[in-house]
């Protein structure tokens, strides 16, 4: 029986051959390195989005954290409350003119939410009761009347609601 010898190849052919797979090899290995790259880009686009909108979700807004406060009824996060604010500016006679953020942001609170107070917004009296500072979750002034029988330190008032006390 005879045996099939294989067709003999050019001369060259062999480096060519190898030459040829080895460049499939490095085009592959390249793709594979910008894919891998890519998908590393991706995710940590998508972690940084993440983090970024976290943040605005829970956290309000720098003007919102400086020029307003909430205003509660009782000493519960749970009683009714109001939003009260500065504006940004003002429109007189002369003009408009920026209204200053204010440096002491507890003590701004305490003077918006008194108004409120004043104006009988959060009771039934006009009346201003000795008025407590705490922080939100987000970073808002929350303003609590506190019973003058309470003797708690301003800290535990605070803590009590599961709140910090603004410094």
């Amino acid at each position: 029986m005879a045996m099939n010898s294989a067709p003999l190849l050019p001369s060259g052919a062999d480096a060519r051959i190898a030459a040829l797979l080895d460049d499939r090899v490095t085009r592959y290995t390249r793709t594979q390195k910008k894919r891998a790259r890519m998908i590393a880009a991706a995710a940590g686009a998508a972690v940084v989005l993440g983090a970024g909108s976290l943040a605005w979700v829970t956290l309000a807004p720098h003007v919102q954290q400086t020029r307003s406060a909430y205003c509660y009824s009782a000493d519960s996060v749970d009683s009714r409350y109001t939003q009260v604010g500065l504006p940004d500016e003002q429109t007189g006679p002369d003009g408009t003119s920026q209204i200053p953020t204010p440096a002491d942001r507890a003590a701004s609170a305490v003077d918006l939410c008194s108004s409120a107070w004043t104006a009988g917004i959060l009771s039934d009296s006009t009346g201003v009761p000795p008025l407590v500072v705490c922080v939100r979750p987000d970073n808002v002034p929350a303003v609590f009347p506190r019973n003058a029988a309470d003797t708690r330190t301003d800290e535990k008032f605070c803590s009590d609601l599961d709140l910090a006390l603004e410094r």
